[in-house]
């Protein structure tokens, strides 16, 4: 049997066919040709047309590719979707968009997010989540207040990845307990919440029904089927946001195992057995399938801060010149810009660099303030009472330099360990894989292979704990964070 992940994301789609043991058996990418089509000033809009027109060469470039290397429509046994968290668009009757997609960063329902936040705060506390403006709930309220005649003519209110999973299996009322979290769907008695209905006057029935993820939700229908070289006899399951497929992707998928993605910016989440509620606010959970949580945050600290310093040389020479000036001593907060979110919340807190970043120390200074800050967010989840391992599980492009490994793992002293395939779509894979598999985790165990893992650097784990220590410190002075 072979399986389907497809990721709709900011810039664009990918899709990829892996087998039973995980090897890729196909790959496409599609970059959109618009990233934002909105007229109003600060506003995010994509346009559905643009993401069915790179699913579906994604898709069916994916499906030559296979044909080619002697397989047949009929193996592929199912796809998932996975979509931008906190998208939404507008469908009618007949599925046709009345909006464009609202992207998940459009900052429009501000206002009508205090109002969502008063009348679930009953939920928000119970699920450890406040409801912001990236939130999709919002969004539907802004429609109905701002535009009536298009919130009457709509069937549902479909997700980004319920909208690609519909053109391929016609169901477009259906999606997932992942992409539904933000539109207010209750994860612990598994229904709308009367509220939305009654303190928002929002019409439960034009929300989807829904499924867990992997769930079977309808086969591909024959339009689709002679379009894109698909069968049939295919079935479409239940998807997931992109942060969830890529947790997932990097095998995280048991109690205890955790993935920290480490690209532009920080992601966090780690597989817990009971609902972990964090009184920062700054993580809260998706529940996977099988009932267990996944629990994380996404910070602002990351990759960007280090491009900056690059200046444009390639990173193996800077690398390279780095590798003698570790550890350095310097203790940082490298922040891109104003506001944290994730493994705190400061939204006033800026950058801050003590200790000397001349003479080429300030490119690994930066690799090692983000791995401190890393450091404080495993810390963070075990001061919540959740498990951490001996081994993290890791993605991103942080993982291409093999000098921040090692310093990533000689601060958290933990042993890192890279997947062969870190794609988000690899994680929908895994959920197209679930239902044939026996499960999530054992669909993981079988397809998730590592393509190397990195151990702590005797040398280099007593430096950084006693820098570490004085970055905490440097913390409740520069943040008054309390760490």
């Amino acid at each position: 049997m072979l399986f389907m992940g497809v990721d709709v994301g900011t810039q664009g789609v990918r899709c990829v066919v892996a087998d039973e043991c995980g090897a890729l058996i196909a790959s496409k990418s599609v970059p959109f040709q618009r990233i934002n089509i909105a007229e109003t000033p600060l506003w995010q809009e994509q346009s559905p047309a643009d993401w069915q027109a790179a699913a579906e060469f994604a898709i069916s470039d994916c499906m030559v590719q296979l044909r080619l290397a002697g397989h047949r429509a009929e193996e592929v046994a199912a796809i998932s979707v996975d979509g931008t968290s906190g998208t939404v668009v507008a469908l009618d009757g007949e599925h046709r968009p009345l909006t464009r997609g609202i992207m998940y960063n459009d900052p429009r329902a501000k206002a009508q997010a205090a109002r969502v936040h008063e009348a679930m705060a009953a939920q928000e506390a119970r699920l450890g989540y406040r409801f912001g403006a990236s939130f999709s709930l919002p969004r539907i309220l802004w429609l109905r207040e701002n535009c009536p005649e298009i919130y009457e003519k709509t069937a549902v209110f479909a997700h980004q990845a319920d909208y690609i999973a519909g053109l391929l299996c016609g169901e477009y009322a259906a999606s997932d307990f992942s992409n539904a979290l933000k539109t207010g769907y209750d994860l612990i008695e598994r229904r709308w919440p009367e509220e939305i209905a009654s303190a928002l006057d929002i019409e439960r029935r034009k929300l989807p029904r829904i499924v867990a993820p992997g769930a079977p939700i309808a086969r591909i229908t024959a339009d689709a089927a002679e379009r894109l070289g698909l069968s049939p006899r295919t079935m479409v399951v239940g998807g997931s946001t992109d942060g969830y497929a890529s947790a997932l992707a990097t095998g995280a998928t048991e109690p205890g195992s955790w993935a920290s993605v480490i690209g532009t910016t920080f992601v966090l989440k780690g597989v817990t057995s009971e609902l972990v509620l964090d009184p920062s606010g700054a993580s809260y959970s998706h529940l996977l399938p099988d009932g267990a949580w996944l629990l994380g945050g996404a910070g602002n600290i990351g990759g960007r801060t280090l491009n900056a310093a690059a200046g444009g040389r390639p990173f193996a020479e800077l690398d390279a010149e780095a590798a003698s000036r570790i550890p350095t001593g310097v203790r940082c907060y490298p922040l891109p810009g104003r506001g944290e979110r994730f493994p705190f919340v400061r939204p006033d807190c800026e950058p801050f660099y003590i200790g000397d970043i001349t003479g080429g120390r300030l490119y690994p200074a930066i690799m090692e303030g983000v791995g401190f800050a890393e450091r404080l967010a495993f810390d963070r989840m075990e001061a919540l009472g959740c498990a951490v391992g001996d081994a993290i599980c890791t993605a991103g492009g942080a993982c291409k330099s093999g000098l921040w490994l090692r310093i990533r793992a000689s601060i958290l002293n933990r042993q890192l360990k890279v997947p062969a395939v870190v794609d988000a779509a690899m994680g929908s894979a895994l959920l197209a894989a679930s239902g044939d598999m026996g499960g999530l985790r054992q669909a993981a165990a079988a397809m998730i292979r590592f393509d190397k893992t990195v151990d702590p650097d005797p040398a280099l784990v007593a430096p950084y704990q006693e820098t570490y220590g004085r970055f905490l410190e440097d913390l409740r002075k520069n943040y008054l964070v309390e760490v």
